[in-house]
């Protein structure tokens, strides 16, 4: 998405007719001299860095952007801009491109014959055309997860070296993030770790880019305490497309160079007098003696020879004039220019915050994407989890294993559904759509290879499968109350864990039997909520819940059996009179957690285990919406998919819920509640022995008489000075005070939007003085604020009638079945004390692996357990095993793609992990070697770190994981034919 799109759909015929030689001294042209610009002396090298953005997916889909189709809506297709630029660098050395969405690139490359395929190697070890960035796409920064960051950077960066990778090839080493609408401390951090040296971007808080331009400070060193790195930084000069007036695309309408005296087009003189002035204005706000101007924009250079023949004439103008202007200007490329800045510049400022919220106005917060599209945000989630296992699953077959399906198709769509328009929510509708559609078919052909992967191991005779619709209380395998059900449940962490399953049935009538213990199980029956069946109408009547104790990177497995005469089958829970006026306290081992009688909101929290006699504190639960501005006197700026602008300066109260059932079992109590209207509904789960409580929200259809944000806030008697606690893309927790920035004075002109941040899994407000803390673990991307002491709030939903001028020119109005869009989610509660804080990533982890459910009804099973982590010494709970994926390897071997994360920071009490790598996996082989690379896994390690220090503690096999770090290796194995993993 672009604020605004150079490229216009518009076609301006340009004929440059052959021209009369000219004289190119400019002497007669008033031009400013040097001493003009500030700060400087001598020549400014200006860098000329040609560039496209292509969005992968916005106002059309990636199809039809490549394609060029539905005109109607944009005119162009980035086949042919790749097609068009190839063909001028091929005849002018002196030209060079930069390109960065690999999702376009791949398409392009494979329709390539083998000649031409050569052309575009040569280019690339010739340095006239460079990949920047080199992702699959420009991922979003507020509302991706850094496990879903990582693979896509990964696919984009290991596919480039496949293609150009050898002794000439120079890996990407910027990070080149022109477009996300705002910028985090972890993707500055990830980003270092993959071997960027610089990070580009052009969207900055409007006040804070005002000060840096003052204060020359667009350029300077962000640090990530947490992961001990760095990378240089560079805030863009007019956002990233060309100069107005200098686009010289097809369709642009900018005026090309006439250099023909005798034309009345003549207007070189002026044009490059207007460059000029462009210039001295941008170079007076940097430190260097070196500038960079990019020429592009969005899906420009359609017809390259037009682009580059004009800017050759501006460019000949100007050098040819240097001593007068002092300006030389140059083709060249972002790594060009960082290293040109890093030799010619001084020590830079540090920075250790991030760039959270972005406004290009006072009433102007794109803080509304944070949760814009909620139930896309939530499968994008979900369909993280599945990849994860659907690699785990494919890394542990063996030789003899046939797998169904393949994970390449689910890998791919979800590296799109990262990009800054996807995920964020910020496309059309019909793009959006799309994404889902994609996610949709990767996910069917990784649940065959987890079905099928899973079944072989299991040794089960019968036909196992997914059931995507777990939350919706909808199996089709368990449709069929006739026969009895084999279940088996894969766990994606690499420690053990105890986790409640729900499977919905037809009837209660089945007996539980633990496979693995060879013993029966206690199953408790309930039935689905009203809300649940209004969200699938095919939801099944009740859902059998049982406690499963899961291996490390294995599976258990479990049976409902068919009580043919119905005995000492359990009945379902029933729902139990609540008396008004009397509180309802429900307790587990962890908790005491009172609720009010009529409503069923919750009211005070007790943390049995703080302390000797525990900790109460008030905690409190509403729902509120925010209605939408559709612009005012002061500014007409209305909320939309990305902008958030509530009407006033406080929510309305959507009333007292009622409660509707308070249903109390053995191993959870639910409670049930209802809001006015029936459009809210929640169901509040307390567990026996978890550390959290769980509140599963749903929300919609929103009423369409007037744009509504929903929100559900916390109330607690913390005292929290102003102040929570947000993650960073699921990694570092990032500080945020009411009304402050940490590194300039925020002038407030949105005091609600203005301090709505992105929570991608938590957010977290503590009273130091009594030594408490609230966590609020979410299962998807949201916005969220503390805009009052002891409170934090989530939007969950939004439904918007005006669009926000931002380019994308329609209304968040998201339908499903010809009503509004109904989104489900939960919320973890996690209440400790401070020193029982770190919890929140082991429970954190819980909640992102969900545990992979798949269910026969036919046929046996005869082997109950397996798990693919071997290590005699169990794994701290804080080592997360980001990625396992098998990789192409030689014969007889098999190679592992291994990711390694100590997941708890320093900050947080994190302590070093040790790893042995020779015998943490079950393969089919022996470990023969291993090689550490950069996070990205596309080239070695010692060219990101000094490897010295970096491996200082490792010991042959054994390698140590410093607090927060992650460790990327390719393990090769010697296969061992007669021994199948799977």
């Amino acid at each position: 998405m672009k604020l605004s799109v150079l490229c216009l759909v518009l076609v301006w015929t340009v004929v440059i007719a052959d021209e009369p030689d000219i004289d190119i001294n400019h002497a007669n042209i008033d031009i400013p001299s040097r001493e003009k610009v500030p700060g400087h002396k001598g020549t400014i090298t200006v860098h000329v860095v040609p560039h496209t953005h292509d969005d992968v997916g916005w106002l059309k889909t990636v199809d039809q952007y490549y394609y060029g189709s539905r005109d109607d809506i944009y005119k162009g297709g980035v086949q042919y801009i790749i097609d068009t630029v190839i063909e001028q660098l091929v005849k002018d050395p002196k030209k060079k491109f930069i390109y960065v969405e690999v999702a376009f690139f791949k398409r392009w490359w494979e329709e390539q014959d083998k000649e031409t395929r050569q052309q575009v190697k040569n280019l690339v070890t010739g340095g006239q055309l460079e990949f920047i960035n080199g992702g699959y796409c420009m991922n979003d920064e507020a509302s991706v997860h850094y496990t879903a960051t990582i693979d896509q950077m990964s696919e984009g960066l290991v596919w480039l070296k496949e293609q150009f990778g050898g002794p000439h090839y120079n890996p990407p080493t910027i990070a080149w993030q022109i477009d996300p609408f705002g910028h985090s401390s972890a993707h500055a951090a990830l980003s270092a770790q993959m071997g960027m040296k610089g990070l580009f971007f052009a969207r900055m808080h409007y006040q804070d880019y005002d000060k840096r331009k003052k204060n020359k400070d667009l350029e300077y060193k962000w640090l990530s305490v947490e992961s001990d790195t760095s990378v240089f930084t560079h805030v863009m000069w007019d956002m990233y497309w060309a100069p107005s007036g200098f686009c010289f695309d097809t369709n642009c309408r900018d005026a090309p160079m006439v250099t023909n005296k005798n034309s009345p087009e003549f207007n070189v003189y002026q044009r490059v007098q207007d460059m000029v002035d462009y210039l001295e204005n941008q170079a007076s706000h940097y430190r260097s003696g070196n500038i960079m101007l990019t020429m592009g924009g969005d899906f420009c250079y359609q017809n390259a020879h037009k682009y580059f023949k004009n800017l050759d004439i501006l460019m000949e103008y100007i050098n040819a004039n240097t001593t007068a202007n002092g300006f030389k200007m140059i083709y060249s490329t972002p790594s060009q220019y960082m290293d040109a800045v890093l030799k010619s510049i001084g020590a830079l400022q540090n920075k250790t915050d991030d760039l959270f919220p972005y406004a290009d106005g006072p009433h102007s917060y794109w803080t509304g994407y944070f949760t814009s599209r909620p139930a896309l945000k939530g499968y994008v989630r979900d369909c993280n989890n599945v990849l994860q296992v659907c690699k785990h699953v494919e890394a542990a077959a063996g030789v003899e294993d046939k797998l169904s399906g393949s994970s390449e198709l689910l890998r791919l769509a979800m590296g799109v559904s990262q990009h800054h328009d996807a995920v964020s929510g910020t496309s059309k509708q019909h793009v959006a759509n799309d994404y889902a559609r994609r996610l949709a078919a990767g996910q069917t052909e990784c649940e065959n290879v987890i079905t099928s992967g899973l079944k072989a191991k299991a040794v089960y005779t019968g036909k196992l499968e997914a059931c995507r619709l777990l939350n919706e209380s909808y199996c089709e395998v368990t449709q069929d109350g006739n026969r009895s059900l084999s279940i088996v449940v894969y766990n994606a962490r690499v420690t053990p864990r105890v986790e409640y399953i729900r499977i919905p049935l037809t009837h209660p009538h089945y007996h539980g039997y633990n496979l693995v213990t060879q013993q029966y199980m206690q199953i408790e029956y309930i039935k689905v909520s009203p809300a649940t069946r209004a969200l699938n109408p095919n939801a099944l009547p009740i859902e059998a819940v049982f406690r499963a104790e899961l291996p490390p990177l294995g599976f258990a497995s479990f049976q409902l059996k068919l009580s043919l005469n119905y005995l000492g089958s359990s009945p379902v829970l029933r729902s139990v009179p609540v008396y008004y006026g009397e509180d309802l306290m429900v307790e587990s081992k962890i908790y005491k957690v009172y609720f009010d009688s009529r409503t069923g909101a919750m009211k005070m929290i007790t943390n049995k285990l703080a302390g000797l006699s525990g900790r109460t504190d008030k905690v409190t639960q509403r729902f509120m919406e925010y209605s939408s501005s559709t612009g005012d006197k002061v500014d007409k700026q209305p909320s939309g998919a990305y902008i958030f602008r509530p009407l006033n300066d406080s929510p309305d109260d959507l009333g007292d819920p009622v409660l509707t059932d308070y249903i109390p079992g053995e191993q959870f109590t639910e409670i049930w509640q209802t809001f006015p209207d029936g459009w809210i509904s929640q169901v509040t789960r307390v567990y026996n022995d978890k550390f959290y409580i769980e509140v599963e929200w749903t929300v919609g259809p929103i009423p369409l008489d007037h744009g509504r944000e929903i929100i559900t806030r916390y109330d607690t008697s913390l005292s929290t000075n102003k102040t929570f606690y947000t993650d960073s893309n699921g990694r570092e927790l990032v500080k945020r005070v009411l009304n402050k920035q940490p590194t300039w004075d925020l002038n407030v002109t949105e005091p609600i939007a203005g301090n709505y941040y992105p929570v991608n899994t938590r957010a977290t407000i503590v009273d130091s003085t009594k030594g408490m803390q609230l966590t609020v673990l979410t299962d998807r991307s949201q916005g969220a604020a503390s805009l009052a002491e002891g409170q934090v709030e989530f939007m969950v939903h939004r439904r918007i009638l005006k669009d926000d001028y931002r380019g994308v020119a329609e209304p968040l109005n998201e339908t499903a079945n010809g009503h509004g869009l109904i989104a489900r989610g939960k919320h973890w509660l996690f209440y400790s004390d401070t020193m029982s804080y770190h919890m929140h990533r082991d429970i954190g982890l819980d909640m992102f692996y969900k545990p992979s459910v798949v269910i026969g009804n036919e046929g046996e099973l005869e082997v109950p357990t397996w798990n693919f982590y071997k290590s005699s010494t169990p794994a701290s709970e804080y080592l997360n095993v980001v990625t396992l994926q098998k990789i192409p390897s030689a014969e007889n071997t098999t190679a592992l793609l291994v990711r390694l994360e100590n997941t708890l920071p320093a900050s947080e009490g994190g302590k070093p992990i040790s790893v042995r790598l020779d015998d943490m996996f079950g393969t089919p082989g022996k470990l023969k070697g291993y090689q550490e690379l950069g996070l990205a896994a596309d080239r070695d390690i010692a060219k990101v770190v000094d490897y010295k220090s970096h491996t200082q503690y490792d010991d042959a096999d054994t390698i140590t994981l410093q607090p927060f770090q992650i460790r990327t290796f390719v393990l090769n194995f010697v296969t061992n034919e007669t021994e199948n993993t799977f």
